[in-house]
């Protein structure tokens, strides 16, 4: 299915093209003096169906505003969201606080603070500020007045060495959702990602994978896993997918369903083209729908929540230093930053190094249909028994690091193609990319060249183009390592984060384990991103500002289309959703008064 394409790979050959929006650069755009009476009025646009749109969209709602449209480009709604965890780093969260967890937003402050350093100004602290003071309220807010259940999860910061680091409660995760609830509409919320799920459209909660991973561990492990497939084996039967849904699609799903009892309208295949302008305030925007131009006003704003340009060849090489490779979705080509430009917003200084956030990704090619890809973030490249190694078959890295550390360490490198190279323990165990744990079917990835296969090291790196004396010799210097639970080349293991998303089960040390177990297995990776995370200049409101900081009248991004509030820097998990909604909430306050 064509909209299911979940594709990471931009080539030159345009294939994107057909969804570039139209240039909004050194044009005249639509004005209210234009003789064309609008085609429909709202109080509020929102451009995007990802969780930061549809939280503006809701609090908009939710607070007054009575006529709430949310356009999305692309057949199927959820955008970025649907693909990731779903993990929010909320501070202070009543969700965290009535388990029994202690925080305080001075703690938290610190923490961001002693993380930044020098990059921690004025501006980071009042926006900072903002988000500490709304998050809170935003989390009370979705769970009195939607369908939306959030659920703590049980992770630190990512540098707990850090003064002000909590080792718990400031992450929280979304419960399982039952799809049934939203009828027709369910098939037209944006499918996980290969890998994310199993047989197409089966869905594990994060806080339930282990379960998963080992099924024949225990009989509960077993009662769950076999529960979980007959379900969905009738779910196939009666509605064409999976009905459970975990992680960031289940939050997708609760956001939408809040979105139809508030009778938000919802478009799907409507694209933002311009700005309808009013001087120099957004007075609404043209959208193209099922072939055909409308104006729409928009009487209190336009928020942008368009998803940012990872999908632009043209942005990302402007703004990215690394950008062949992505697994934001397709219609993520920049339309907001198009928009907020054209309506006289603007962009703060580029962030270089900190403009994604970075991901190896791995892809699985076919002659038929789409190509597929995989981030491979910290659910199993953390996990002990794998190495990543370069094309001489050296080790270049703390494979085990945090994402974003693992991105400038890879960049700072050279290396744009490594491997990630297992033994049979470590794929039974924890899975590699879209190659399962748990005994589920390989032999497709094998067969299409996903997953390389070979009983020894020396025949494996053979069959990669490596070294086989180089290869051999990395593994055999790393299980060295391994066992006494040291890492003397790249301290694998030593950090709090290499500890957290390790397995506590594996002695001495969480993150290593000797790879020895034929047959051996590797994964071809690419350096690549998740998402964007610059964007428009805004202020702690959401509001778009001009170069000389006062806001654009009528105009709100937030997400990817505006710049990350920490720019770019990334603590702990769930600082990109997080901040997603959390601006997107107040976006909606704001537009609301």
């Amino acid at each position: 299915m064509a909209g299911r394409n979940v594709s990471a790979l931009r080539s030159t050959t345009g294939r994107l093209a057909a969804y570039r929006p139209t240039c909004l650069v050194n044009r005249a755009y639509a004005t209210v003096s234009d003789t064309q009476a609008y085609d429909a009025e709202y109080d509020v646009v929102v451009v995007g169906s990802g969780a930061g749109g549809l939280t503006a969209a809701l609090t908009a709602t939710l607070t007054g505003k009575k006529k709430v449209l949310v356009v999305e480009k692309t057949k199927y709604y959820g955008g970025t969201t649907a693909y990731s965890g779903g993990a929010l780093w909320l501070p202070m969260n009543h969700v965290s606080l009535a388990t029994g967890v202690k925080d305080s937003r001075e703690q938290a402050e610190k923490y961001v603070r002693n993380y930044m350093k020098d990059g921690y100004d004025e501006s980071s602290k009042r926006l900072l500020d903002a988000y500490l003071t709304a998050g809170p309220d935003m989390t009370k807010l979705l769970e009195e007045s939607s369908s939306t259940t959030f659920v703590a999860a049980p992770t630190p910061d990512y540098y707990t060495n850090i003064d002000g680091a909590a080792m718990a409660g400031r992450t929280v995760l979304n419960a399982p959702y039952d799809g049934r609830r939203l009828g027709s509409v369910l098939k037209l919320i944006r499918y996980p990602l290969q890998g994310y799920c199993a047989f197409g459209s089966l869905q594990v909660d994060l806080l339930a994978l282990n379960s998963w991973r080992q099924p024949f561990r225990s009989w509960s492990n077993f009662s769950a896993v076999t529960g979980g497939v007959m379900r969905y084996m009738k779910d196939r039967m009666f509605w064409g997918k999976g009905t459970v849904l975990c992680n960031g699609n289940g939050l997708v799903g609760r956001l939408i369903e809040s979105a139809q009892r508030s009778g938000i309208q919802l478009w799907n295949n409507a694209s933002a083209i311009e700005p309808i302008l009013d001087n120099s305030r957004v007075a609404g925007l043209v959208v193209t729908r099922n072939g055909k131009q409308l104006r729409i006003r928009a009487k209190d704003g336009v928020i942008l929540a368009s998803g940012g340009f990872a999908r632009s060849s043209e942005l990302s090489r402007k703004y990215l230093p690394y950008y062949d490779y992505t697994v934001s979705p397709r219609g993520n080509v920049g339309d907001g930053m198009r928009f907020g430009i054209a309506s006289g917003g603007s962009l703060p200084a580029p962030l270089g190094e900190d403009a994604a956030l970075w991901s190896p990704i791995s892809v699985l090619r076919s002659p038929k249909g789409p190509t597929r890809s995989y981030p491979h973030f910290s659910t199993a490249i953390t996990k002990p028994g794998s190495i990543m190694v370069d094309s001489d078959g050296k080790r270049f890295v703390n494979e085990a690091a945090s994402y974003q550390d693992l991105g400038a360490a890879t960049h700072k490198a050279g290396v744009r193609v490594s491997y990630l190279v297992g033994d049979k323990t470590h794929l039974r165990s924890y899975g590699m990319g879209m190659a399962l744990p748990g005994g589920y079917p390989i032999k497709h990835l094998i067969r299409r060249g996903y997953l390389v296969t070979a009983p020894t090291i020396s025949d494996l790196a053979s069959r990669l183009g490596i070294d086989p004396a180089n290869l051999t010799a990395t593994v055999d210097r790393f299980n060295g390592f391994a066992r006494k639970g040291k890492d003397d080349d790249f301290g694998r293991g030593d950090g709090s984060f290499d500890i957290a998303y390790g397995d506590p089960e594996n002695k001495p040390n969480p993150s290593l384990a000797p790879i020895e177990k034929g047959p051996f297995y590797a994964v071809t990776l690419y350096s690549g991103n998740g998402i964007t995370m610059y964007g428009l200049s805004t202020n702690e409101d959401g509001q778009v500002l001009t170069q000389s900081s006062e806001p654009v009248p009528g105009l709100y991004a937030v997400g990817a289309d505006s710049n990350h509030f920490l720019r770019g820097k990334y603590p702990s998990g769930g600082l990109t959703l997080g901040p997603s909604m959390v601006f997107g909430y107040r976006a909606g306050l704001h537009v609301a008064k």
